[in-house]
C-alpha cells in the first residue's frame, strides 16, 4: 500500500532535520501539517519546502502506479494458469461474441478489442471428472437471462477453438428458482417497505453473484440479508431450490444448475416471509 504524501512529506523533512549540511533550513523541524498551516495565512514558505512537497507527490503518483501494476500482474497470475476453474471462467468473460478468436504461437486474441461483445457477465465452472461445465448467462436489465442458442454455440465453439486437454461443455440456462420460509426481524423505527425493498435487492445481488460452481450457502444469503439497513435478525423455516424438477430443500448448500439463480415469481419475498417489529 502506497504512502499518503503527507507521510511521505514528512519522512522527507525528517531526514533534513537529521541532515547537518542542511541545518540552515527553516523551518526544522517541519511537518505536513505545519506547511498546510503555513500555507493557509499570507507568510510566505520556503522554496525548498515547495520542492519537498513536490517530490512527496511525485512519489505518491509513482508508488500508486506500482501498486496498480502489482495488483494487475497478480490478478493475471490468478486467471492465467491453464486450466483452473479461473482460468475458465477469465476466458467465458473475455469471449467476445461475434468476433473471429485469432492465434499466435503461444496464446489466442481478438483483432479488436470490443468490450460491447463481451456478453457473459456472470459464469460459474464446475468440474466432474475429465468434463468442465461452463454455466455463462447474459446481462438482462437488472437480472440475468440465459444465452441465445446462436450465443451459446459460438461460446462453446470458442471453448473448442481454445483446444483444453478436457471435454468442455457449455450451459447456459434460465435461473434455477428459489423461494424462502421464514421471519425477519426488522427494526420498529425503520418503514418496512423500504426493508422487504433492500433485502429483496440484497437477495436478487447475491443470486446473480454466486462464486465459482454457482453454489447458494445458506449462511451467505442470511449474511446478504443481515447486511441490509434496518434487518436485526433472520430466521429461516424452509428454503426450497429447483431447475426443471420438483422443489428440493436446501439445509446448507444448493449446486445450482445455471450457475445462477432468482427468487421464485409466485413466492415473492414479501408474502414468503414473515416481518416481524422487533429490537433483537
Amino acid at each position: 500500500m502506497a504512502n499518503s504524501t503527507a507521510s511521505i512529506y514528512n519522512q522527507i523533512t525528517t531526514a533534513v532535520t537529521n541532515e547537518p549540511g542542511l541545518a540552515g533550513l527553516t523551518p526544522q523541524p517541519d511537518s505536513y501539517l505545519q506547511l498546510q498551516s503555513d500555507l493557509s495565512t499570507t507568510s510566505k514558505v520556503s522554496r525548498w519546502r515547495w520542492i519537498a512537497l513536490s517530490v512527496a507527490y511525485v512519489i505518491k503518483l509513482l508508488r500508486d502506479q506500482f501498486d496498480l501494476h502489482e495488483r494487475t500482474v497478480k490478478e493475471l497470475a490468478l486467471e492465467g494458469h491453464f486450466g483452473t476453474r479461473r482460468w475458465f471462467a477469465a476466458k467465458a468473460r473475455a469471449w467476445q461474441y461475434g468476433h473471429v478468436l485469432q492465434f499466435s504461437s503461444l496464446d489466442a486474441y481478438y483483432l479488436v478489442d470490443d468490450p460491447s461483445a463481451r456478453i457473459v457477465a456472470q459464469v460459474a465452472v464446475v468440474e466432474v471428472g475429465n468434463r468442465v461445465f461452463v454455466k455463462a448467462a447474459k446481462a438482462a436489465g437488472t437480472g440475468l437471462a440465459k444465452l441465445d442458442p446462436p450465443e451459446r454455440q459460438a461460446l462453446d465453439d470458442y471453448f473448442q477453438e481454445l483446444r483444453p486437454p478436457v471435454y468442455v461443455t457449455v450451459i447456459s440456462a434460465d435461473a434455477d428458482k428459489l423461494r424462502l420460509s421464514g421471519t425477519v426481524v426488522y427494526d420498529a423505527q425503520a418503514i418496512l417497505l423500504g426493508v422487504q425493498a433492500g433485502v429483496d435487492a440484497a437477495v436478487r445481488t447475491y443470486l446473480q453473484t454466486l462464486e465459482f460452481g454457482g453454489v447458494l450457502r445458506l449462511t451467505d444469503l442470511k449474511a446478504a440479508m443481515l447486511a441490509v439497513t434496518g434487518v436485526v435478525d433472520v430466521q429461516f423455516s424452509l428454503v426450497e431450490a429447483r431447475s426443471t424438477g420438483a422443489w428440493a430443500t436446501i439445509s446448507r448448500i444448493y449446486h445450482s444448475y445455471a450457475g445462477h439463480m432468482a427468487i421464485d415469481a409466485a413466492s415473492p419475498i414479501t408474502t414468503s416471509m414473515a416481518w416481524q417489529a422487533g429490537n433483537v
